[in-house]
Protein backbone atom coordinates (compact mmCIF):
# COMPACT_ATOMS: atom_id res chain seq x y z
CA UNK A 1 0.00 0.00 0.00
CA UNK A 2 1.22 3.48 -0.84
CA UNK A 3 0.92 5.92 2.05
CA UNK A 4 0.77 9.63 1.32
CA UNK A 5 2.68 11.88 3.68
CA UNK A 6 2.35 15.44 4.97
CA UNK A 7 5.78 16.23 3.54
CA UNK A 8 6.87 18.89 1.10
CA UNK A 9 10.39 19.91 0.16
CA UNK A 10 11.63 23.19 -1.30
CA UNK A 11 14.66 24.40 -3.25
CA UNK A 12 15.76 21.19 -4.95
CA UNK A 13 16.78 19.16 -6.69
CA UNK A 14 19.94 19.18 -4.59
CA UNK A 15 22.78 16.90 -3.54
CA UNK A 16 20.56 15.12 -0.97
CA UNK A 17 17.51 14.58 -3.17
CA UNK A 18 18.49 11.09 -4.33
CA UNK A 19 19.04 9.98 -0.72
CA UNK A 20 15.71 11.47 0.30
CA UNK A 21 13.98 9.67 -2.55
CA UNK A 22 15.56 6.43 -1.35
CA UNK A 23 14.09 7.00 2.13
CA UNK A 24 10.65 7.79 0.75
CA UNK A 25 10.71 4.78 -1.57
CA UNK A 26 11.68 2.46 1.29
CA UNK A 27 8.54 3.56 3.16
CA UNK A 28 6.28 3.66 0.07
CA UNK A 29 5.57 7.33 0.73
CA UNK A 30 4.98 10.23 -1.64
CA UNK A 31 5.76 13.90 -1.18
CA UNK A 32 5.56 17.28 -2.89
CA UNK A 33 8.80 18.70 -4.30
CA UNK A 34 8.73 22.44 -4.98
CA UNK A 35 11.68 22.73 -7.33
CA UNK A 36 13.77 25.72 -8.29
CA UNK A 37 14.00 26.06 -12.04
CA UNK A 38 17.71 26.89 -11.84
CA UNK A 39 18.39 23.62 -10.02
CA UNK A 40 15.93 21.61 -12.09
CA UNK A 41 17.63 22.63 -15.34
CA UNK A 42 20.80 20.90 -14.08
CA UNK A 43 19.12 17.84 -12.59
CA UNK A 44 16.28 16.74 -14.84
CA UNK A 45 17.17 13.10 -14.20
CA UNK A 46 16.58 13.53 -10.47
CA UNK A 47 13.21 15.18 -11.05
CA UNK A 48 12.23 12.48 -13.53
CA UNK A 49 13.05 9.84 -10.94
CA UNK A 50 10.83 11.62 -8.40
CA UNK A 51 7.96 11.67 -10.88
CA UNK A 52 8.38 8.00 -11.80
CA UNK A 53 8.24 7.11 -8.10
CA UNK A 54 4.91 8.87 -7.62
CA UNK A 55 5.95 12.23 -6.22
CA UNK A 56 4.50 15.55 -7.35
CA UNK A 57 6.63 18.39 -8.68
CA UNK A 58 5.67 21.93 -7.76
CA UNK A 59 6.93 25.31 -8.94
CA UNK A 60 9.16 27.33 -6.58
CA UNK A 61 10.15 29.89 -9.25
CA UNK A 62 13.48 29.91 -11.07
CA UNK A 63 15.86 31.90 -8.85
CA UNK A 64 14.24 32.10 -5.36
CA UNK A 65 14.13 35.90 -5.40
CA UNK A 66 12.85 37.71 -2.33
CA UNK A 67 9.46 39.47 -2.45
CA UNK A 68 9.67 42.74 -4.34
CA UNK A 69 12.99 42.01 -6.05
CA UNK A 70 11.51 40.94 -9.39
CA UNK A 71 9.16 42.96 -11.54
CA UNK A 72 5.76 41.39 -12.20
CA UNK A 73 6.89 40.52 -15.73
CA UNK A 74 10.11 38.90 -14.49
CA UNK A 75 8.29 36.86 -11.85
CA UNK A 76 5.78 35.72 -14.46
CA UNK A 77 8.65 34.65 -16.71
CA UNK A 78 10.28 32.71 -13.86
CA UNK A 79 7.06 30.85 -13.08
CA UNK A 80 6.40 30.02 -16.72
CA UNK A 81 10.01 28.95 -17.34
CA UNK A 82 9.91 26.63 -14.33
CA UNK A 83 6.51 25.24 -15.38
CA UNK A 84 8.03 24.33 -18.76
CA UNK A 85 10.93 22.52 -17.10
CA UNK A 86 8.55 20.63 -14.81
CA UNK A 87 6.49 19.49 -17.79
CA UNK A 88 9.70 18.35 -19.48
CA UNK A 89 10.56 16.30 -16.37
CA UNK A 90 7.19 14.54 -16.62
CA UNK A 91 7.80 13.84 -20.31
CA UNK A 92 11.27 12.51 -19.52
CA UNK A 93 9.73 10.22 -16.90
CA UNK A 94 7.08 9.04 -19.39
CA UNK A 95 4.39 10.10 -16.91
CA UNK A 96 1.35 12.13 -18.02
CA UNK A 97 1.68 15.82 -17.31
CA UNK A 98 -0.56 17.09 -14.49
CA UNK A 99 -3.56 19.24 -15.33
CA UNK A 100 -2.14 21.87 -12.98
CA UNK A 101 1.21 22.43 -11.28
CA UNK A 102 1.27 23.37 -7.58
CA UNK A 103 3.06 26.62 -6.82
CA UNK A 104 4.81 27.86 -3.70
CA UNK A 105 6.49 31.25 -3.73
CA UNK A 106 9.87 31.64 -2.02
CA UNK A 107 9.46 32.75 1.61
CA UNK A 108 5.73 32.03 1.43
CA UNK A 109 2.86 34.35 0.57
CA UNK A 110 2.49 37.04 3.20
CA UNK A 111 -0.52 39.38 3.71
CA UNK A 112 -0.38 42.21 1.17
CA UNK A 113 2.41 40.41 -0.66
CA UNK A 114 3.40 42.34 -3.79
CA UNK A 115 3.51 39.04 -5.72
CA UNK A 116 -0.17 38.22 -5.12
CA UNK A 117 -1.27 40.20 -8.17
CA UNK A 118 0.91 38.01 -10.39
CA UNK A 119 -0.70 34.86 -9.04
CA UNK A 120 -4.15 36.36 -9.56
CA UNK A 121 -3.38 37.23 -13.19
CA UNK A 122 -2.02 33.74 -13.79
CA UNK A 123 -5.03 32.21 -11.99
CA UNK A 124 -2.67 30.25 -9.77
CA UNK A 125 -3.31 29.30 -6.17
CA UNK A 126 -0.56 29.23 -3.57
CA UNK A 127 0.43 26.16 -1.56
CA UNK A 128 1.55 27.11 1.93
CA UNK A 129 2.40 24.91 4.89
CA UNK A 130 1.28 24.28 8.45
CA UNK A 131 4.85 24.20 9.77
CA UNK A 132 8.21 25.17 8.31
CA UNK A 133 11.20 23.36 9.75
CA UNK A 134 14.55 25.02 10.45
CA UNK A 135 16.48 22.56 8.30
CA UNK A 136 17.58 25.45 6.06
CA UNK A 137 19.66 27.05 8.79
CA UNK A 138 23.47 26.89 9.00
CA UNK A 139 24.14 24.73 10.86
CA UNK A 140 20.91 22.78 10.60
CA UNK A 141 19.30 21.35 13.74
CA UNK A 142 20.10 17.72 14.45
CA UNK A 143 17.91 15.04 12.87
CA UNK A 144 16.48 14.20 16.28
CA UNK A 145 15.58 17.85 16.95
CA UNK A 146 13.88 18.04 13.57
CA UNK A 147 11.89 14.85 14.01
CA UNK A 148 10.87 15.85 17.54
CA UNK A 149 9.47 19.11 16.12
CA UNK A 150 7.62 17.16 13.44
CA UNK A 151 6.10 14.72 15.93
CA UNK A 152 4.99 17.58 18.19
CA UNK A 153 3.30 19.41 15.31
CA UNK A 154 1.58 16.25 14.09
CA UNK A 155 0.24 15.50 17.59
CA UNK A 156 -0.99 19.07 18.11
CA UNK A 157 -2.64 19.19 14.69
CA UNK A 158 -4.35 15.84 15.11
CA UNK A 159 -5.70 16.92 18.49
CA UNK A 160 -7.34 19.88 16.72
CA UNK A 161 -8.52 17.80 13.78
CA UNK A 162 -6.28 19.75 11.40
CA UNK A 163 -4.27 18.57 8.41
CA UNK A 164 -0.49 18.77 8.36
CA UNK A 165 1.87 19.89 5.63
CA UNK A 166 5.51 20.36 6.51
CA UNK A 167 7.84 22.60 4.55
CA UNK A 168 11.36 21.17 4.56
CA UNK A 169 14.26 21.53 2.14
CA UNK A 170 16.11 19.11 -0.11
CA UNK A 171 18.38 21.77 -1.61
CA UNK A 172 19.06 25.50 -1.83
CA UNK A 173 20.00 28.18 -4.30
CA UNK A 174 23.61 27.25 -3.53
CA UNK A 175 23.07 23.50 -4.05
CA UNK A 176 23.63 22.68 -0.39
CA UNK A 177 23.27 19.15 0.94
CA UNK A 178 20.59 18.44 3.57
CA UNK A 179 21.69 15.26 5.39
CA UNK A 180 19.87 16.21 8.60
CA UNK A 181 16.62 16.50 6.65
CA UNK A 182 17.10 13.08 5.06
CA UNK A 183 17.77 11.43 8.41
CA UNK A 184 14.87 13.22 10.13
CA UNK A 185 12.48 11.99 7.44
CA UNK A 186 13.86 8.47 7.79
CA UNK A 187 13.31 8.57 11.55
CA UNK A 188 9.73 9.82 11.13
CA UNK A 189 8.75 7.31 8.46
CA UNK A 190 10.26 4.40 10.38
CA UNK A 191 8.21 5.25 13.47
CA UNK A 192 5.48 2.55 13.81
CA UNK A 193 3.23 4.95 15.74
CA UNK A 194 3.35 7.49 12.92
CA UNK A 195 2.60 4.90 10.25
CA UNK A 196 -0.31 3.55 12.28
CA UNK A 197 -1.67 7.07 12.64
CA UNK A 198 -1.45 7.65 8.88
CA UNK A 199 -3.36 4.47 8.14
CA UNK A 200 -5.97 5.28 10.79
CA UNK A 201 -6.51 8.64 9.14
CA UNK A 202 -7.17 6.96 5.82
CA UNK A 203 -4.09 8.32 4.04
CA UNK A 204 -3.80 5.49 1.57
CA UNK A 205 -3.00 5.26 -2.07
CA UNK A 206 -4.60 7.92 -4.19
CA UNK A 207 -5.61 10.07 -1.24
Amino acid sequence: MSISTPLSFDDGPGPSTHALLDVLRASSCQALFFVLGSNLARAMDVAARAVREGHVLGNHTYTHARPGVLSDAALTDEIEQTDALIREAYRLAAVPEPASIPLRLPYGLEPEDVRADVLARLKRSHTGWTAILDDWQRPAPSPHALVDAMRWHIAESRARGQDVLFCMHDGSRLAEARPATVEAVRLLLSDPDWRAGQLANGRGAGQ
